[in-house]
Parts: C-alpha cells; sequence; structure tokens
C-alpha cells in the first residue's frame, strides 16, 4: 500500500533472530538482554549548554537544528530555527514541553549567509535562557529539565530523526558545536571561540578542522554524514534537504528482546513501521512490515515469533532503490511450485517518477530475500486501468487449476466499476492482469485482503480512513458492502490482513499511538447470517504470563462519582489484561456502565455500553463529567447477560472486547497511569468477576 498521502503518527524502533526462547517463568512482556560489552562515556547530562556557530543560507526557511541532543525515546533538545515564528531562533523540544510558544518578542534574524553567528541555549534548573552572540535572546521558565543519558544521539543540521523519519533540515553551514553539561553564563559564552579551548570544558566538540564529524573530547561516538552534507574549510556544509550529521551509540542488541501484546520496531534501519503482514511455516511465524528509516517509506523489514505472541526482530530485510521515490506495501506467499524449487515470493512496490508499478523478490528460508530482475516488474493493463494509478500490495488466493489469483490496490478506470485489481498468476511471479470485479458500496481505496471462507469470499477494503467489508460469492466478483458490520475497524487503526494458519483465518493490522505498532493477532468470526467479525485469538492466551492483583474498590457512598476507581495501579509499560463479566443496562434509557482508563490524574478515557452492546469511547473526567465522544461503535450483535469483557491495555493503547468480540483498538491521548475504574460498578453486580494479568 502507498501511503505517501497519509500521514500516520510518531513512533520508534527493534530487529529478530532466528530462534525464540520463551522462558516458562517469564513475567514480564519485554526481556532484554544483557548490556553491550563496550560501555558508552555519555554523563547523564541534566543542566547544559547547546552551543552552535552557524550561518543561514538564507532566513525564509523553517524549523531546522543547528545543534540537537535526542534520545531514543525521542525526547530532544535543540537550537531550532523558526518552527513557530518566521525567522526567530527557539529552544525546541519534543511536542514544545520545553519550548516557550509566545515569541512576539523574539528579535527576527538579520544576518546574511556568509555571517556566523554563535548561538546557545542554556538549560539551568527550571529557566531556559537563548543567547545571540552572548546577548540574552529570550529566557522562559519550564516545569524540570530533560535529562539526557547514555544513549543519546547528537545531530548537528537536523531537528529530529526516530519514528517519524527526518523532520527538520537547516540549510547553511556549522563552524563549529559543542555540548556543555553545565549551565553557562554570558560571559562565558562571550569568551568562546571556535577552535580554542575553554573553561569549563565541553563534553562533546565538533570542530570539522580535521574533515571528519569526530567529537574532539571523545565523549560521543565517531559522528556519521548522511544525505549531502559534506565537511571543506572547517565547516559542516548542510543543504536543508538531505544532509545532516548524526553521533548516536551502537545500536543494543534488539535481536535480543522478547516483545508481546503490542509490538515495535527498535532498529534504527528500519525506523517507524507502517503495514503488516504475516507468514507460517513450519510453526515460526514470519512478520514483515513496509517500514521508514529516512524521509520516505524506504524498507521492509521483519520479525519471528515461535507462537504469535512473543516476537523478536530481525531488521531489515528488503530496501528501496535509489532512484525510487518511496516503497509500498506488499505480502508473500508460497510459489506454485514449491515442492519443485523451495521458493517463497514477497511483491512490494516501488514510484519511480509518476508511476507506481509492482517488483517481487525471492527466497528459500522466508529470512533472506534476493529482488527478482525488473523483467518481473508488473505494469498497469491500461485496457481496464489508469496507466499512472494505483499498483500496489498482491494478496493472493489459491486458483483453481493451479496458480494463484491476486487481488490489488489499484485504480480501475470508471467504466469498469471496479476498485481494485485482480490478476492471475500460474508460477507465483509472472502476474496477468484481469478485469477488475465490480464493486456495490464502497469507494476507491487500497485492497487489504480477500479469503474465502465458509463459502464466500470476503475482502477487506481500506476506505474512507477505515477498513470495510465487502463480499462476493466469486472470486471475480461482483463484490458488495456487508450488510452488517460493514465498518471493521477504524480510526485509530488501519489496514488490516487476512493470515491463513491452521486454526482457520486470522487477522493482522497496526495500531496508532504516536509510535505505530503491530497489535495482537485477531480471529475471523463468522455469524450464520455471515456477517465477519473480529475475535479474540486463542492464541493470545499465552499473552497472560502471570496473575495480577486486582483490589477492588472501596464501598460506594451516596456522593460517590459515578466512577468506582480500583486500588491497584497496574504497570501499563508491562502490559495488563483485565477481564471481567459487565451486565449491560436494561433499556436504552438506562444509564450506560463500562470502564475507566486513566491517562493524567483527573483525566482519562471512558468506555460506555448501550443496552445492545454498541459502544462509545472518548475523553472524560474522573468525575465521569464532560465525556466527548471520540468513537462510537456498533457490532450490530447480540452481547450475553451479563457480557464478558476483556480489555488488553499498554503504552498509550487499548484493546476492548466483548463477548470475545473485538469492540475496538482504540489509542489514548497519553500514556496511560494504570489506574483504571469502573464506571456504574460500585454493586459487585453490574461489574465483576474481575481478574488480570501481566
Amino acid at each position: 500500500m502507498n501511503v505517501a498521502n497519509r500521514r500516520p503518527c510518531k513512533p520508534l524502533v527493534i530487529a529478530v533472530s532466528l530462534t525464540l526462547i520463551l522462558f516458562a517463568s517469564l513475567t514480564i512482556a519485554t526481556v532484554r538482554a544483557a548490556e553491550p560489552q563496550s560501555k558508552s562515556r555519555i554523563p547523564t547530562i541534566i543542566d547544559k549548554t547547546l552551543v552552535a556557530w552557524v550561518s543561514l543560507a538564507d532566513t525564509k526557511q523553517q524549523a531546522g537544528s543547528a545543534l540537537t541532543l535526542i534520545d531514543p525515546a525521542e525526547k530532544f533538545d535543540a537550537i531550532v530555527f523558526a518552527e513557530i515564528a518566521r525567522g526567530k531562533w527557539m529552544a525546541g523540544s519534543d511536542t514544545f514541553q520545553r519550548t516557550q510558544r509566545d515569541q512576539s518578542g523574539f528579535p527576527v534574524e538579520t544576518a546574511d549567509a556568509k555571517t556566523f553567528v554563535q548561538m546557545a541555549i542554556v538549560y539551568d534548573k527550571d529557566e531556559i535562557r537563548v543567547y545571540r552572540n552572548a546577548k540574552l535572546y529570550s529566557r522562559h521558565k519550564i516545569g524540570s529539565p530533560q535529562p539526557f543519558k547514555q544513549d543519546a544521539m547528537v545531530l548537528i543540521g537536523l531537528r529530529y530523526v526516530g519514528g517519524m523519519g527526518e523532520i527538520g533540515f537547516l540549510a547553511g553551514a556549522v563552524e563549529e558545536a559543542r555540548i556543555y553539561n553545565v549551565a553557562l553564563n554570558a560571559a562565558t559564552l562571550a569568551a568562546l571561540k571556535p577552535n580554542e579551548p575553554s573553561a569549563p570544558k565541553p563534553i562533546g566538540q565538533w570542530t570539522f578542522e580535521d574533515g571528519k564529524a569526530t567529537d574532539s573530547t571523545g565523549t560521543f561516538p565517531p559522528g556519521e554524514l548522511r544525505g549531502n552534507a559534506r565537511i571543506s574549510n572547517g565547516k559542516l556544509h548542510l543543504d536543508g534537504k538531505t544532509a545532516y550529521m548524526i553521533s548516536a551509540p551502537p545500536e543494543p542488541p534488539f535481536d535480543q528482546i522478547v516483545q508481546t501484546m503490542f509490538y515495535k520496531a527498535n532498529s534504527r534501519k528500519t525506523g517507524r513501521i507502517w503495514d503488516t503482514w504475516l507468514y507460517l511455516h513450519e510453526g515460526t511465524y514470519y512478520l514483515y512490515y513496509l517500514a521508514n528509516a529516512g524521509r520516505r517509506w524506504d524498507n521492509v523489514s521483519m520479525a519471528v515469533s515461535s507462537d504469535g505472541v512473543h516476537w523478536k526482530e530481525k531488521g531489515r530485510v528488503q530496501y528501496k532503490r535509489p532512484e525510487a521515490t518511496w516503497m509500498g506495501t506488499g505480502s508473500t506467499w508460497k510459489s506454485p511450485n514449491h515442492q519443485a524449487d523451495g521458493k517463497f515470493i514477497m511483491n512490494f512496490s516501488e514510484w519511480t517518477g509518476p508511476r507506481q508499478t509492482i517488483f517481487f523478490a525471492e527466497s528459500t528460508d522466508l529470512l533472506n530475500w534476493k529482488r527478482l530482475p525488473d523483467e518481473y516488474e508488473f505494469q498497469q493493463d491500461t485496457r481496464w486501468y489508469e496507466p499512472n494509478g494505483r499498483w500496489d500490495c498482491i494478496y493472493t488466493i489459491p486458483r483453481p487449476g493451479g496458480g494463484l489469483y491476486g487481488y490489488w490496490t489499484a485504480t480501475p478506470k470508471k467504466e469498469t466499476g471496479g476498485r481494485f485489481g485482480f490478476g492471475e498468476t500460474l508460477d507465483g511471479a509472472h502476474w496477468k492482469a484481469l478485469p477488475p470485479p465490480v464493486v456495490h458500496g464502497a469507494g476507491g481505496g487500497e485492497a487489504g485482503a480477500v479469503e474465502k471462507i465458509g463459502e464466500k469470499f470476503y475482502m477487506m477494503f481500506g476506505t474512507g480512513g477505515k477498513m470495510v467489508t465487502l463480499v462476493a460469492d466469486r472470486p471475480q466478483g461482483p463484490f458488495h458492502a456487508a450488510k452488517k458490520n460493514f465498518h471493521l475497524l477504524s480510526g485509530h487503526t488501519y489496514f488490516s490482513r487476512f493470515f491463513p494458519t491452521p486454526d482457520g483465518v486470522l487477522v493482522n493490522h497496526h495500531a496508532i499511538a504516536g509510535t505505530v505498532y503491530f497489535s495482537p493477532l485477531k480471529s475471523t468470526v463468522i455469524d450464520d447470517e455471515g456477517t465477519l467479525r473480529l475475535g479474540w485469538w486463542k492464541g493470545n492466551e499465552k499473552l497472560k504470563h502471570e496473575p495480577a492483583e486486582v483490589k477492588l474498590p472501596a464501598p460506594a457512598r451516596s456522593d460517590d462519582s459515578p466512577i468506582a476507581t480500583l486500588q491497584n495501579t497496574f504497570d501499563a509499560d508491562r502490559g495488563i489484561i483485565l477481564e471481567g463479566t459487565i451486565a449491560l443496562p436494561s433499556t436504552d434509557d438506562s444509564t450506560r456502565r463500562g470502564l475507566y482508563v486513566e491517562c493524567e490524574p483527573g483525566n482519562g478515557v471512558g468506555i460506555l455500553i448501550a443496552a445492545n452492546g454498541a459502544v462509545e469511547l472518548g475523553t472524560m473526567k474522573s468525575d465521569a463529567t464532560q465525556f466527548k465522544v471520540v468513537k462510537a461503535v456498533d457490532r450490530e450483535m447480540q452481547f450475553g447477560r451479563p457480557a464478558r469483557f476483556r480489555l488488553l491495555l499498554k503504552y498509550s493503547l487499548i484493546e476492548f472486547y466483548l463477548d470475545d468480540v473485538l469492540i475496538e483498538c482504540y489509542s489514548l491521548p497519553a500514556t496511560a497511569t494504570g489506574r483504571v475504574g469502573l464506571i456504574r460498578g460500585t454493586d459487585g453486580k453490574s461489574i465483576g468477576a474481575l481478574r488480570a494479568w501481566y
């Protein structure tokens, strides 16, 4: 799936080894390996001073950074130019946490491209002071300084690098950059000169005099030049588009980390993940994902698991060609001639110039992939498809008589009545387009996957920011919008894919919560009417590593809030599963019941359930007031009385199930505190039988 015009939220980092070691007594969701043998020399930095001698190519540029200190959690402090106000310097920080927003009184920069100015930002306990050529430029108070530890990275010429890629390039040149682990005063700043020693000594200093991006103090690792960055005449030259310097500690041993519940990539070469797909072979689950280590979607990376629950990262397995603008997602299948050739096939797209086309790679072990020659490139058949339209992400099913049918994201010509591509292959790698199936009840969008379940063919189709269900009697269509539960997933999660297994057809998808995560696998649930819903997969019982104590609320009083908060605080970073029963309201006019998940003292998210099992999720005060609906979900089915519920909670993500049917995967507005409340559940009957597991 091409995502050039979609703007996913922020994100983080990981990679994989072939063998998963699952400890019988695993009590936490993430197991970290021992520290690397090489010890970092970077001290903990709290009070500090960032200094850079910088010239700007022009003063109309916006949001670039001369010097950034950033950690793997994407917390950063930086010398930033013109992010909030044109032509003005500022103390940049993650989501402006330590940035002064009112910049009306800041002077506008007037130096020309040949003039170097000394910019310094001093972090002194609860105050930040910005200096230009040692003269006070601005000052403001903050709650507390951001500490940086031995995993800190330094960027010169870039504001941010992380889950969202590379953001905030500076155009100009840096003569020298320094980091001090003390708050310097104006007099000390005035005495600083490039290429001359100072008292106190900096803990990081990049002079570029030797033509290298080396910290002359030896504290930070050797720097690397990225993009079009170059060093000449003792200066780092930056083009404002691709160029920057990075000094980063060696990557942690991410292939020795086990993750459960919500998986995220940790490898810097992977970056943030987006669309996901899986393949199961001889008991090993292979998870692939489109990812972005730079400004564009540029690689396919992977993780492996022995149970579909505990994941270890392997890292990047495909990378876009230099001439391609970006990559698109794909899927993996067994060669129709696998018994003879032992091959697996992966497809992915690349957009070069005005056109997106599909390419292929092959593997014999599902880990090491070799790109097939360009003669295999699959292009638009202009008889039925627009020549420069979408052409992305083939998903396959068996073809009667041999070979495979495929469905993919495409732009059919209007007169066809189609919404996606359709074709066939005999060998799995040479593809032939066929007329697109006619679609009723859905506009244009992205083809997620098609599977035959029972006697029907179900497609999960992305349109309008939602995954919807289309149904057909034949692989060639026509496809119709599902009569019930049409909106399968929406909002905080997207692009679901089918995943055939011996346990039946499962479903995978990603979830968006700042960082993008791979969510727990779901089962497919088809009722007697042929309606598709997503359910709790029995394999996810392995998420329950150890019981967690549930301390019931104190007995209610008449003046108590409708929310009765459990007395214990769960560890949201470990991931918690809370299960119980809930008596649905008797009528639509009855007071709704549900759960409250705290995000900060006094504020959280409410999950309110109506008499028919429809659920509203949204922000709420801790006294149940000021409820603002963000998502409303009706799975259009009958639930038990009482109904059983499951709440999965980790970081800022939740999944909520009723009677083992997924209601929604939802992104909280902030990381959960671990406090959970029962809404109208104080009598022990409305909500009860509570159990929890880490």
